[in-house]
């Protein structure tokens, strides 16, 4: 087994599950007011990655402290330093944000086991651990459910900076719409990975149909069409990085 490309893994899969998906509107309102809410977070991402890195290494719960203070060191710009979100800062904000995170992330992974990017290759191998092909997929899911939402409203607020309308303050997202959202990139993401591509862009419509009965091409034609766009732009993404790489077997373990 490959320890650097597993915990590598390990981390990844729990960053992403602790920093997007559960991360509900709350808590990112009170991640801005202060350190309870910052601490709430991160402890949330520390545990399910923990949970994840559970006695891969000897020491891996020293890895768990040093990922929970470089998070929250990371995290506390955005909350005390970099508040302005003003002319769709907050977009660029929260690239940089992910960027210094991935950092953490490779950092961690390779001083703890000497992982290296070239340890990816591996995964585009036949001779893969399905345990490794099911968390980059875990992964992939994980981005278009939780990251794709986030990226919309961050997006939409981005464009429409450019046409004159700020929008200062944290984007709620609809509740309806994450999971309508969700579903349809999940579903264009596998019919991409099962080379159905070209019945991709079908699966859009029902959302977009919806916005557009619920008026929302009459109030704001550019918000739904970005979010449109950037939905099919996040599904085929993620179908085209993970189609190289052997499908998981999800009820069998290697």
């Amino acid at each position: 087994m490959d320890l650097a490309l597993s915990f590598f893994l390990r981390l990844m899969l729990g960053h992403m599950i602790g920093d997007f998906v559960l991360q509900p509107y709350w808590l990112v309102l009170a991640k801005r007011k202060g350190w309870p809410g910052l601490i709430i977070h991160v402890g949330v991402v520390t545990f399910i990655t923990a949970i994840l890195a559970w006695n891969t290494l000897p020491i891996w719960w020293v890895w768990m402290i040093v990922l929970f203070l470089g998070h929250l060191f990371i995290d506390q710009f955005r909350t005390f330093v970099f508040t302005d979100n003003s002319k769709g800062k907050g977009l660029l904000l929260l690239i940089l944000d992910q960027i210094a995170h991935l950092i953490l992330i490779i950092l961690i992974a390779w001083v703890a086991t000497g992982w290296t990017p070239a340890d990816l290759q591996l995964l585009w191998t036949p001779t893969a651990l399905n345990q490794y092909r099911l968390m980059a997929y875990l992964i992939g899911l994980a981005t278009v459910i939780g990251v794709a939402p986030v990226l919309e409203a961050e997006v939409s607020v981005a464009v429409l900076a450019t046409q004159g309308t700020e929008i200062k303050q944290t984007v709620a997202i609809n509740t309806l719409d994450r999971v309508l959202g969700g579903v349809e990139r999940t579903v264009a993401t596998l019919l991409l990975l099962l080379g159905y591509g070209l019945f991709t862009p079908l699966v859009f419509l029902p959302r977009l149909a919806l916005m557009i009965y619920q008026g929302q091409a009459m109030t704001n034609r550019t918000t739904m069409i970005t979010k449109v766009a950037t939905s099919f732009a996040t599904a085929i993404i993620v179908g085209l990085v993970l189609y190289n790489i052997p499908m998981p077997l999800i009820f069998l373990s290697s």
